[in-house]
């Protein structure tokens, strides 16, 4: 019986997100208000990609000054290069960084059908987290995010919300796996607040 309580206990502090709301359908157009910023950035990252794709400035102009008022700072090469090239075809400026360096971040890659990436990263006991997905129009991603004993603590199939909340019990590294579930190459986006 203990460990049954330890155990609610342990689900309760996690706070995962096992029904995050859907991203939304049409890439252009910025999520609802009630979703977290995770989402939200990850959301208007997919619309300036497909932005860019249709040559759509005035989307791109919305899209690129969405991601600057969100503080959303790339994390690797692709990530750097895709903010610029889609920062200069829109005019608007790079953000300066200013306050925290570790998020918003961003990371831009793409994975062949059947590929799956993964990358690791710290997060902190009681400190609230997210990590969200996006992709292309009709990609099949899928998202899981595993503890530093290899436990699932989140995993979202394609067509299901693609963002997990949980507020770690301690201070450990995670593992954070894309998968692509389609039959054709997927460009994602991978945030992490």
């Amino acid at each position: 019986m203990r460990a049954l309580s330890m155990l609610a206990l342990a689900v309760g502090l996690c706070g995962c997100a096992g029904a995050s709301p859907p991203p939304p359908t049409d890439a252009a157009a910025p999520p609802p208000a009630a979703t977290s910023q995770a989402l939200r950035v990850a959301a208007d990252l997919a619309a300036a990609a497909q932005a860019e794709v249709d040559a759509d400035a005035p989307a791109l102009t919305a899209a690129v000054t969405r991601l600057r008022n969100r503080g959303v700072q790339p994390q690797g090469p692709e990530a750097e290069a895709s903010l610029a090239q889609w920062s200069a075809a829109a005019g608007v400026d790079p953000a300066p960084l200013r306050g925290r360096a570790l998020g918003p971040g961003f990371q831009r890659g793409t994975l062949a059908p059947g590929e799956e990436r993964g990358i690791e990263q710290l997060f902190f006991a009681g400190k609230p987290a997210e990590i969200a997905l996006s992709g292309d129009t009709g990609s099949r991603l899928r998202l899981t995010l595993l503890d530093a004993k290899n436990r699932v603590v989140c995993e979202h199939d394609p067509g299901l919300g693609r963002s997990c909340r949980f507020t770690p019990l301690f201070s450990q590294r995670y593992a954070i796996e894309i998968a692509n579930g389609g039959q054709k190459r997927a460009t994602y986006f991978l945030v992490i607040d």
